[in-house]
């Protein structure tokens, strides 16, 4: 569990999604912990880990040590990885994934043309607000898009506690699009919860009721509430897949740092039957 002090230094430092504590509790139902500089979410056998240190540049070794003492302290079953490089370890990756975070530098922002252009005719067409929750419309969205792309077990837990997220964490922010006759036709969820980075979470939009420009208008409102805060940069999330780059890479998104995940199963492992026997001699 964090004290005060530490959830402050986390607020000072946090750069990536998963260290915002508040967000990663609510979706996971782990606690957070700070080991090494390093954040940790333990829950019931399960330890997600995040591989990118608050403060510093990252060092292979570094983390590798904080990761040990968080196995050594939790003795955990399962363990989500994610880091910019993933150390070699006594136990297998059982699913890996490869991509890379995306930036927007809000000092150095420079919007094209034909951005502009579609911001302003769809700003004519739709109206954007800021609210704090969800409505049925906004979980009707997100049921629409479990149902409408394939997605893994994982992801599915992820988007069906998006609501429990937005209720419980107050720097969690909801921007919504509604056409002339007030229908929801796009929303975008942003989280403010560090000092120097807004974070681009989540964006879902009607098939039914498509708007072109929707998702600029929502990116445009967000950039602009996070220059009012004083943010310095807008971490936009991970590359995804080729759509989803072509979006942030047009916004001047760039990718600022790898990504690399792994899940470890150890009830099999050596070092884990070596920590059950201990703690039974114990």
């Amino acid at each position: 569990m964090l004290n005060v002090s530490e959830k402050d230094y986390v607020f000072q430092y946090a750069y990536v999604p998963e260290h915002i504590t508040d967000y990663v509790t609510a979706i996971s139902g782990g606690e957070p912990f700070l080991i090494k500089n390093y954040l940790c979410y333990n829950s019931k056998g399960y330890l997600i880990f995040i591989g990118y240190p608050l403060k510093g540049a990252f060092e292979k070794v570094k983390m590798k040590e904080a990761l040990d003492e968080a196995v050594g302290q939790f003795r955990p079953d399962q363990i989500a990885l994610i880091a910019p490089v993933i150390p070699k370890l006594q136990y297998s990756c059982n699913k890996d994934v490869s991509d890379s975070y995306y930036r927007l530098d809000l000092a150095n922002l420079h919007m094209n043309q034909k951005s502009r252009n579609m911001i302003k005719h769809s700003s004519r067409e739709l109206s954007c607000e800021k609210r704090q929750g969800l409505g049925d419309e906004h979980k009707q969205l997100i049921s629409e898009f479990l149902n409408t792309h394939k997605v893994d077990e994982d992801t599915q837990r992820l988007f069906e506690r998006i609501p429990e997220y937005i209720s419980s964490v107050p720097t969690a922010v909801v921007f919504e699009a509604r056409d002339k006759n007030g229908r929801l036709i796009a929303f975008d969820i942003a989280e403010f919860g560090s000092k120097e980075y807004a974070f681009y979470m989540f964006n879902f939009r009607s098939r039914e009721r498509y708007a072109a420009g929707a998702s600029d208008l929502l990116l445009h409102e967000l950039i602009k509430a996070a220059q009012k805060e004083g943010k310095s940069f807008i971490n936009l999330g991970l590359g995804i897949n080729k759509g989803i780059v072509f979006f942030k890479n047009k916004w001047g998104g760039v990718p600022f740092l790898d990504y690399k995940s792994c899940n470890y199963n150890l009830s099999n492992s050596r070092i884990h039957s070596l920590f059950k026997f201990l703690e039974v001699k114990l």
